[in-house]
């Protein structure tokens, strides 16, 4: 979902052009516009209409001059996405246009000012694959909603693609070639991971921390005022099972030379690693940074008691109230791993590897 944080960044960071996506709209049209206003984010968008006025909620495209070069930049989302919004809006106040009748009344009258044309496209792959055999002069298309990523750029016809997946974390590079008299020679396409070998921006880290720290805090507040409620109404949160007795409950009184390694490892520190990250309240987080997570709120307004902070035992070998004698309980295989160390939050995950690490 859109918000101040990332326009800013992005605007920080360069980015001349956006498109508009279904969870962009979560919060309503008005909303977006009133975001993109106060950060200066240069807003595409050929076929995403405001319903109150008509008109597109952004430019329909921008031309972009680089090094005596001009680019054509324009986005399309498409109408089959489902705009589902925040239980406090009550509409999206947006509609969503032919994306086909759209581009190519645009494409022609771009081509007139740019050098090469752009399209941001928020329809997925096989979707902007059919639109590129009926919208002729796109050069460079950039694929959205996908959730994977292509390593290479590809073409479909005259069109080059790149797919940067989701969630922020890859980003796609075209370079374009040209000779000393400035004429074009071809071009090249790669997708780049934004992980730690990514060098940071500043000024963007400065703004996340400080964004992390605003939501965390609200959440605690939340939190708070929640806990007072209940104490209130002298009602008792149901935040976990009572199947989960945590660590120190009972495990280490048979088990203390396992409690004592696991002390060491990574597992027994995984709620620090949120508190320093100022993620201690993200439920996304949550879930895997913890023990027996089951029934917390997803929106952030409770926290994580402390007897199940941390990856304790349970996590991994099974609720205690169902501890076996005979040798089945606490049996860990992959699946147990990939739980939490799926492809999302944990890319570079080898059981052989990882397994060392917190084995007792």
């Amino acid at each position: 979902m859109v918000d101040r944080t990332s326009l800013q960044a992005m605007v920080k960071t360069g980015c001349v052009a956006s498109t508009v996506g279904e969870f962009d709209l979560r919060m309503g049209a008005d909303y977006l516009k009133a975001r993109v206003a106060e950060t200066g984010l240069p807003l595409v968008s050929a076929n995403v209409y405001d319903e109150a006025t008509g008109e597109l909620l952004g430019k329909p495209y921008v031309i972009v001059e680089r090094g005596g070069v001009k680019f054509g930049i324009t986005g399309v989302m498409s109408p089959a996405l489902t705009v589902r919004v925040n239980k406090d809006v009550t509409s999206a106040g947006a509609t969503v246009g032919d994306p086909l009748e759209a581009l190519n009344r645009l494409v022609p009258e771009i081509r007139k000012q740019a050098d090469f044309v752009i399209l941001l496209s928020h329809m997925g792959l096989d979707r902007s694959k059919e639109l590129v055999q009926s919208v002729k002069g796109i050069d460079f298309l950039v694929v959205g909603n996908h959730s994977t990523y292509s390593a290479r750029s590809f073409e479909e016809g005259t069109t080059a693609f790149l797919q940067p997946g989701y969630k922020g974390q890859y980003m796609s590079v075209y370079r374009l070639k040209f000779d000393q008299n400035g004429v074009y020679q071809g071009y090249t396409g790669e997708t780049l991971a934004l992980d730690d070998k990514a060098p940071a921006d500043a000024s963007v880290a400065l703004l996340i921390k400080e964004h992390k720290l605003a939501v965390e805090q609200l959440n605690k507040e939340r939190a708070a005022q929640q806990a007072q409620s209940r104490a209130t109404q002298s009602a008792a949160p149901a935040a976990y099972s009572e199947a989960c007795i945590g660590v120190n409950g009972s495990c280490r009184r048979c088990h203390k030379t396992e409690h004592d390694q696991w002390l060491v490892t990574a597992h027994a520190k995984a709620f620090e690693t949120l508190d320093n990250a100022h993620q201690s309240t993200n439920p996304a987080c949550v879930r895997c940074h913890t023990t027996c997570q089951l029934d917390l709120k997803q929106d952030g307004s409770e926290q994580v008691v402390a007897e199940l902070r941390g990856v304790q035992c349970e996590a991994c070998h099974g609720i205690g109230t169902d501890h076996a004698r005979d040798g089945s309980y606490g049996r860990v295989s992959v699946g147990t791993c990939l739980s939490c160390h799926d492809k999302e939050n944990s890319p570079d995950f080898n059981y052989a590897q990882y397994l060392p690490k917190v084995t007792h």
